[in-house]
């Protein structure tokens, strides 16, 4: 009814005579910018999107402050006053009187020509105003009745009917204000492409909101609107595509509260045909700044006591229905959510099923959230609530946290987190590598780990420390499988660094805390330092560095065990300096380096069960000749050359040393390895002749050639105090650069077309060096950029002796910015008789499909490794995937299925980049 009577009404004045009235576009004022009441300055344009229709317009003036009068005597009769202390205010200071900020309307063409304007007085309070032929009304930032802050908003429309209330506007050009004072009230009527933009004063993350629809009636002063074939559009930080809330009839209640009827929620790239809603016959929304509360009711905190307010938007929804491409699937009758946190505490949730796990659900869960606590600036605290039907319930946490600087109280940048995860495990463990199935571990397992940087009185002090803990020896590879390969490792330790110029200083407490099945070394404590390239004279170089400490080295106690002769029980205080001295110069255009080392040891325990000193003493000559040439006139289209310019480098290091005692009399406390190399090299060594039968298998398990130390000693490994002995080699080097330049004229750029590096090692003493052959150690490593995106690579290592270390690869791959890629390569490994082919296929089947394809097979071994299969479609709101996984080194088959909102995967993402619960890592 109130509609119909507004279009006849509309009607009834758009049939009387309308004259023509000048305008201007004026701008909005400084108002209440992301939901903040600002105070209006004038001169100011009001920052929103208005698709440049809003032309600047004179400033508003600013309320002006009210003078003091002179004092007045009292009429007669007039009851005496308490007599008010004297502020001692300066003659004639204006002092500003609180009062209700008006709003003040203007009027701007929408289009290239000026608009209509028509007025009528209705009665003796009614004032009516009619614009055609298109206008946009700006209304600037206000109080309500109530005195609550209103934001500024914008009217854009073909067609506008106003009604004023109150004091007659005289010129309507000109725009007018609204207020108590003036004694105006506002109603607008709006029709044709009708637009209303604002911003919201309740939720301060909200960037905008626009509200498009057909036709429009609005109460200015209630904040009052009903929208017919509406769409409400919220920008938020929370959904890059905003949020829309569309319906037949959009009902503004008041000020906080709006009404949808037969209306649907979504967000989407496309919102004319959105993939994913929700649909419903009545829905609400409510805007507004309060205390919250989590899902307990408690109100949020902070960690001094004081409650919290924060911007809520409830939207409850009846006859709820999930629509995918318009095909309903799921059904709640009642549904309340905060739309600017849908999920509440729920964080991500995760669904999987494979052969080692079985069905899983994995959880994550906002603790700060159940908590009702508002946590500090840069720290995140999550819980993990999983269920595997193969193993059993799981729980765990993950506290982040980051410490900005803080000069008053002495704070330095620093970071670190927690994790805390167990599980109640009723299975066995499969982790591959011809182990089998590991039934033994403990029924309760998991892992703690504590790790903390900080920069310490200034940014040259650091310090580094962790704790970790785990139950078993398969927790970490089973259950955190890329950690276990690519991560640090798991040690308990705490160090502190110190850097001064060229000098360096550092101390370390590194105990053990269980992991009896990993071979370690515990310094309790040790101290070292170094300075690097003093130079005397600008002569000689200096480089020195020593260490002291007392070390306790625990071998493994579990199989693996330690396969090293110097991996043995023992503890020792252990005091070194290694000093190297360097006299470069020119020799013409070769670079000359004499050089001499000299490392002092000292063990209060030795492997011989006594103290024991070592002096071991070397030098040599580095040699370094540099050449380059021009081939101008090498050019081809078709291999993208234009000149070649070829820079090379013929380097040499002959060196020759002598230590007063073998390394076979020293404990190896410098570990040559991370944990998990370490642990993977004592178990395939043990188990190679059974997986791997005859001469090479004998050979990989006993054969001194694949001994890690004495392969350290004859690479010239100098940085391990354990590990150094007798050592007679010249190392031979070649470097080779061809470049050119690619690229449209006037964008040139240098590329390296083809690189070539080469290597070889000579033994003079080859009997004691080098298992009787004079050569080892002869390597190179090529790479051809076909074009920019395109590459052909190959490398590769050969150790000439019968049963050495054979290894070479060779590789094609091609890169394109739309995500295609391509990679196959072939890879040959001996003794162990590996031949495998790899390939990888990213191909973009169009801007919304692409496939992912990785095929591992070793020809030598007769075995697929690993193959991989998934198809993606990112649409407009939501990502589907499709996968197929099997590895056949641990025997497990698994698919893949994900399907994902667009507005909740870009809400989680941050969360689910480290994996949900840690176990997707696998």
């Amino acid at each position: 009814m109130v509609r119909r009577w507004l279009a006849l009404c509309f009607g009834a004045v758009l049939a009387a005579p309308a004259a023509a009235q000048p305008g201007t576009a004026p701008a909005f004022q400084p108002g209440a910018v992301r939901g903040l009441p600002v105070a209006a300055q004038p001169g100011q344009d009001f920052p929103l999107p208005t698709d440049g229709l809003m032309a600047p317009a004179p400033a508003v003036p600013p309320r002006t402050a009210y003078q003091l009068p002179p004092a007045v005597q009292p009429p007669p009769g007039t009851p005496p006053r308490t007599r008010v202390p004297d502020l001692n205010l300066p003659e004639g200071m204006t002092i500003p009187l609180p009062g209700t900020p008006g709003r003040s309307f203007q009027f701007a063409r929408r289009y290239g020509r000026l608009f209509n304007i028509s007025s009528e007085q209705l009665d003796a309070s009614t004032q009516r105003i009619v614009f055609t032929g298109g206008v946009i009304v700006s209304v600037s930032p206000g109080t309500d009745k109530g005195g609550k802050p209103q934001p500024a908003m914008e009217f854009a429309t073909d067609s506008a009917v106003v009604w004023v209330t109150g004091t007659k506007v005289n010129n309507v050009a000109e725009g007018f204000e609204a207020s108590p004072e003036t004694k105006r009230e506002v109603e607008i009527y709006l029709t044709g492409n009708v637009v209303i933009r604002t911003v919201s004063a309740a939720a301060k993350d909200t960037v905008g909101q626009t509200l498009r629809a057909e036709e429009i009636y609005y109460d200015v002063a209630r904040n009052r609107a009903v929208a017919v074939n509406a769409d409400l559009e919220m920008a938020t930080r929370q959904a890059p595509d905003g949020v829309h809330l569309t319906g037949k009839e959009i009902r503004r209640l008041d000020r906080e509260n709006w009404e949808i009827l037969d209306g649907s929620a979504y967000s989407s790239k496309l919102p004319s045909d959105p993939g994913f809603q929700l649909t419903s016959t009545r829905a609400a929304l409510r805007e507004r700044t309060v205390q919250p509360t989590n899902i307990f009711g408690i109100p949020y905190r902070d960690f001094d006591g004081n409650p919290v307010e924060a911007p809520e938007r409830i939207l409850t929804i009846r006859n709820a229905v999930t629509r995918l491409a318009d095909v309903p699937v799921f059904y709640l009758p009642y549904l309340k959510v905060d739309a600017n946190d849908p999920l509440g505490p729920l964080t991500a949730i995760g669904l999987g099923q494979d052969r080692i796990f079985g069905t899983q659900v994995y959880t994550t869960w906002d603790v700060y959230k159940l908590l009702a606590l508002r946590p500090p600036a840069g720290h995140r605290w999550r819980m993990d609530l999983d269920y595997l039907s193969d193993r059993g319930p799981a729980a765990g946490t993950n506290y982040d946290y980051t410490l900005p600087p803080d000069p008053d109280r002495g704070y330095s940048p620093g970071r670190g987190f927690l994790r805390l995860y167990g599980l109640s495990d009723g299975g066995v463990d499969v982790v591959g590598g011809g182990r089998g199935v590991e039934p033994t571990h403990p029924d309760f397992r998991g892992r703690g780990q504590w790790r903390h940087q900080q920069e310490l009185f200034g940014a040259d002090t650091y310090f580094q420390g962790q704790l970790s803990y785990l139950s078993d020896q398969n927790f970490l590879e089973q259950f955190y499988k890329a950690e276990f390969d690519l991560g640090p490792n798991q040690d308990t330790f705490a160090y502190l660094t110190h850097r001064y110029r060229n000098m360096w200083a550092a101390a370390l407490l590194q105990p053990k805390i269980d992991r009896n099945w990993m071979t370690q070394t515990m310094w309790l404590p040790r101290v070292d330092g170094a300075i690097t390239g003093e130079s005397f004279w600008d002569l000689i170089n200096y480089n020195a560095r020593a260490n002291a400490g007392y070390a306790m080295l625990r071998p493994s106690q579990q199989n693996p065990f330690a396969v090293l002769p110097t991996d043995r029980y023992v503890d020792t205080g252990r005091f070194n300096l290694n000093q190297e001295v360097s006299v470069p110069f020119d020799l013409g255009p070769v670079r000359l380096a004499p050089y001499g080392t000299l490392d002092l040891a000292y063990y209060t325990q030795a492997l011989t069960g006594d103290d024991l000193g070592r002096v071991y003493g070397g030098g040599g000559l580095r040699a370094n000749l540099p050449f380059s040439r021009l081939y101008e006139s090498a050019t081809s289209e078709l291999l993208n050359v234009r000149g070649l310019y070829h820079k090379a480098s013929v380097g040499a290091d002959y060196y020759y040393a002598q230590s007063s005692t073998a390394y076979t009399n020293l404990p190896q406390l410098d570990r040559l390895n991370d944990d998990t190399t370490d642990y993977t090299y004592n178990y395939a060594r043990t188990y190679f002749p059974q997986n791997l039968p005859g001469a090479e298998g004998l050979a990989l398990a006993y054969s001194p050639v694949y001994d890690a130390q004495r392969y350290a000693i004859r690479r010239v490994v100098d940085n391990r105090t354990d590990t150094l002995d007798d050592m007679h080699v010249l190392r031979l080097e070649n470097r080779n650069r061809f470049q050119t330049k690619r690229g449209y004229p006037g964008l040139e750029h240098t590329v390296d077309v083809f690189s070539l590096n080469l290597g070889a090692s000579f033994f003079p003493n080859p009997a004691r060096d080098n298992f009787d052959h004079p050569w080892a150690f002869l390597e190179y490593d090529g790479l051809w950029n076909v074009g920019d995106r395109v590459a052909l690579m190959s490398a590769g290592w050969v150790d000439p002796f019968d049963l050495g270390a054979r290894y070479w690869n060779v590789g094609a791959s091609l890169d394109r910015p739309d995500r295609t890629s391509f990679y196959v390569g072939y890879r040959q490994t001996d003794p162990l008789n590996s031949k495998a082919v790899t390939g990888s296929v990213t191909y973009q089947l169009s801007r919304r499909y692409f496939t992912n394809v990785g095929v591992s097979y070793d020809f030598g071994m007769q075995q697929a490794l690993t193959n991989s299969f998934s198809v993606t479609r990112t649409g407009s709101d939501m990502t589907f995937t499709l996968g197929v996984t099997y590895n056949a080194l641990v025997n497990n088959f698994g698919v893949q299925f994900l399907l994902v909102p667009n507005l909740v995967a870009y809400s989680a993402q941050s969360r689910l980049g480290g994996g949900i619960g840690g176990l997707n890592q696998r």
